[in-house]
């Protein structure tokens, strides 16, 4: 395989754990590893925030496979921490996904996570969970894009931004990650016999839109080697899209990460951000925790964290925006007996559940 081929992979497979680790629920993506390397991958962490957390464990295929990864089943998984307490988790019908059951994660104490596959024994280095502090404030400015139209400038979307207070020890590593919720009216649509959609099928309850920001410009991570102890102003957390006149609700997090996540993040950022071109960084494996007990020349890839959360609601009003791109929606149902309406199907990106700070 050629160092262009290599460095394809390191990224795609960058790209898988960025997605894999925005939320407590995992998605599975396909990476398209162009060999089959011995390694297994595992993707989850233990937080403060209320569970189930979920583990993924993984095994990279080969191109024989169209890039597919293959979740591992029938793995033996349980959690630990430093009081002596153990949780086994549950293996779920996705695969290669086990899911905890009671375990809720308490600030100060420190996780471990184990399994074992085919035999093999495997652990990650004990993590600390730790306070993640509060957001001292949030707000956000408008700025200004070129019109690719007109050439001339135009709204272009809200920064949303956020100043916290750095604690007096050394050693902080952060990470901020947000998450929009929109309400739905239509949770599906009426088609006609070539599978065209007609008009909208309202949702049969309360129904939201999950939309989770991905990508090199998502990872917002930082450290305080410069400014411990002081306040980290002006950090932008989000960009709101010019898109319809409406509220745009947001849920920031700021995340408390041990300085292996930190490393983690910001590697996976580097490699993404890459190009490709002859004055980029050479790729380079992307650093974890795991390891293999009973073959410690075995290589394991990804992080298992324990990641402090505050978590703040936050509204961005754009019912007075000067442009609006809204899309176009299909029209409602025709006049006559009302049709059936839609299920709200709860997945990683849509749920019946009411967001936590939502006042809409």
């Amino acid at each position: 395989m050629s160092i262009i081929q290599y460095y394809l992979s390191i990224r795609k497979a960058a790209l898988w754990a960025v997605i894999a680790l925005v939320s407590a629920c995992v998605t599975p993506y396909e990476a398209d590893f162009k060999q089959q390397p011995e390694s297994v991958v595992v993707q989850g962490f233990v937080s403060n925030q209320p569970g189930p957390y979920t583990i993924q464990l993984v095994r990279p295929a080969n191109y024989s496979f169209a890039g597919y990864s293959i979740g591992i089943q029938g793995a033996k998984v349980y959690i630990t921490d430093d009081t002596g307490q153990r949780e086994d988790l549950v293996e779920t019908l996705a695969s290669g996904q086990y899911k905890t059951q009671k375990l809720q994660g308490i600030v100060g104490r420190t996780y471990q996570l184990h399994f074992e596959v085919n035999g093999k024994k495997y652990e990650s280095r004990p993590e600390l969970l730790r306070d993640a502090g509060t957001i001292g404030r949030i707000y956000h400015e408008a700025f200004q894009s070129i019109s690719p139209i007109t050439q001339e400038r135009q709204l272009g979307g809200w920064h949303v931004y956020i100043d916290t207070k750095d604690p007096a020890e050394r050693g902080n590593y952060y990470r901020w990650n947000s998450v929009h919720y929109k309400r739905l009216v239509a949770c599906g649509s009426a088609k006609d016999r070539y599978g065209n959609p007609l008009y909208r099928l309202f949702c049969c309850t309360d129904c939201w839109d999950i939309v989770r920001c991905l990508g090199p410009d998502c990872i917002k991570v930082a450290n305080d080697a410069l400014n411990n102890g002081q306040e980290i102003a002006r950090q932008e957390v989000a960009t709101v899209p010019v898109d319809c006149r409406d509220k745009y609700y947001l849920e920031v997090e700021q995340q408390a990460l041990s300085r292996e996540g930190y490393l983690y993040f910001k590697t996976i950022k580097q490699l993404l951000e890459n190009t490709g071109g002859v004055f980029d960084v050479a790729p380079s494996a992307v650093p974890g925790n795991m390891s293999c007990l009973t073959d410690p020349d075995e290589q394991v890839l990804g992080l298992f964290g324990a990641v402090g959360i505050t978590r703040v609601g936050y509204v961005v009003d754009r019912s007075n925006a000067e442009r609006s791109a809204c899309p176009q929606e299909l029209p409602d149902p025709p006049s006559g007996p009302p049709p059936p309406c839609a299920p709200c199907e709860e997945s990683l990106y849509r749920t019946g559940q009411k967001p936590r700070f939502w006042d809409l």
